[in-house]
């Protein structure tokens, strides 16, 4: 059973009963439980709240816990020592309950524009930019993207509150935005993406109008932070389905305002949409295994073909370096790569002719690199689709299993060493 509630800004609130909703606490991870207690016994409400409600409903493990509350984030940051404010968009608190697991806390925020808030938020051109205007749950619910991530699970009395029809969504497999879509698109374009993500992820479908928007304001993900796209991507194609993924960012328009000088050459010459296909499928089949990808690579695949183009009409541009360079930086208009990762893609397209010799001098020099395995498995996806590069791919094959039979002997000798102590 719910109880069905109107508050005072006419938004309907259906209440379940954890008997109704089916989450109990050993669904949850104790160490945010322990958190939300704390907030709890000083006075405020917590609430999980988002991605984690949705993907228990959904018979998912939950990748990660957030909790919201009536705690301002000054506050939190009293309340907990090992907690500290970012963002600036809108501002969350990190809590740590150890060096690496932390929670993210985050305030219930409001739509209300006043002009004494105005300092808290801002727009531009329909763009949110700075959202750091505090509010009640209802409103908070109102705020958020889609209705399957607007669902509160009060952590004192287990109860699940639904403002927006949240619940009715998951039950149907229904994809829907909270605000209309020529709204919410525009408030933040990063929605497109993240549509794109649950729809390929969740097994869900996005409602017509949602999808059908998003071909037609496509354009507006410019105006989002090239840092920040470096990591929305990322959750896309690391989501294991980063095959649907990249074919729906290619059906609705979104793929070429990311990555636009690769679209042009997809354009005249689709043979490296193979190539991106492989490389997703063998990305998505390690994720599936729960192997580890490097974020680096499928960057690499992304930028490759232009990569090849610079290589071969730019004759001002001659030496391996700056062509990389030139590229890494025209791309970085759209999506920016940090340095760290720029420095693996570099490294993978360098020792992509060195697997074309196979002397033994070069052979013992290239196994023993670090970034052996990510080069191989690149030139391995290559060859798939250039005939021309088999044989040398084959022989690779042969040598990287021999180098990995003999770090797994390794390890099991420093294993024996270990244990005979």
């Amino acid at each position: 059973m719910f109880i069905y509630i109107k508050d005072k800004m006419k938004t309907s609130l259906e209440q379940f009963s954890k008997e109704d909703h089916g989450i109990y606490k050993k669904d949850i991870d104790p160490d945010v439980i322990t958190v939300s207690d704390i907030l709890i016994n000083n006075g405020f409400q917590a609430f999980l709240v988002g991605g984690c409600i949705r993907d228990i409903l959904l018979n998912k493990k939950p990748k990660d816990f957030d909790i919201a509350t009536d705690a301002s984030p000054s506050v939190i940051c009293k309340l907990f020592n090992n907690a500290r404010i970012i963002g600036r968009r809108f501002k969350i608190v990190h809590v740590y309950v150890s060096d690496k697991k932390y929670f993210e806390v985050t305030t219930f925020r409001s739509d209300a524009r006043k002009k004494n808030n105005e300092k808290k938020f801002k727009k531009t051109h329909g763009m949110i930019k700075r959202d750091n205007v505090f509010g009640t749950i209802s409103q908070d619910a109102q705020r958020r993207d889609f209705t399957i991530n607007s669902l509160y699970l009060d952590l004192d009395s287990e109860n699940l509150h639904d403002y927006v029809g949240g619940i009715n969504d998951i039950k149907n497999k229904k994809l829907k935005l909270i605000k209309k879509p020529s709204i919410s698109y525009q408030e933040d374009p990063v929605r497109m993406l993240r549509a794109i993500r649950f729809e390929s992820k969740l097994n869900i479908r996005l409602t017509e109008e949602c999808s059908s928007s998003i071909k037609k304001m496509s354009h507006l993900i410019n105006n989002v932070s090239p840092f920040r796209l470096f990591d929305e991507i990322l959750k896309i194609m690391h989501s294991g389905k980063g095959v649907e993924g990249y074919l729906k960012l290619r059906e609705h328009d979104l793929f070429k305002y990311l990555f636009p000088y690769t679209n042009n050459i997809l354009i005249i010459d689709e043979k490296y949409n193979d190539f991106f296909m492989a490389a997703l499928k063998n990305t998505d089949i390690r994720i599936n295994d729960g192997l580890h990808v490097n974020p680096s690579f499928i960057y690499a695949v992304f930028l490759w073909p232009y990569f090849k183009e610079m290589e071969e009409t730019s004759p001002d541009v001659k030496d391996f370096d700056s062509i990389f360079r030139r590229v890494i930086e025209s791309q970085a208009k759209y999506i920016s790569i940090p340095d760290f990762f720029k420095s693996t893609i570099f490294t993978i397209w360098s020792l992509q002719s060195s697997f074309l010799n196979l002397s033994s001098r070069n052979i013992q020099y290239v196994k023993e690199l670090s970034k052996f395995r990510a080069a191989y498995d690149f030139f391995h996806i290559r060859s798939l689709i250039e005939p021309d590069l088999k044989e040398y791919a084959h022989k690779w094959y042969e040598i990287q299993k021999s180098v990995k039979s003999k770090k797994i002997n390794r390890k099991h000798n420093r294993n024996g060493k270990r244990k005979s102590k």
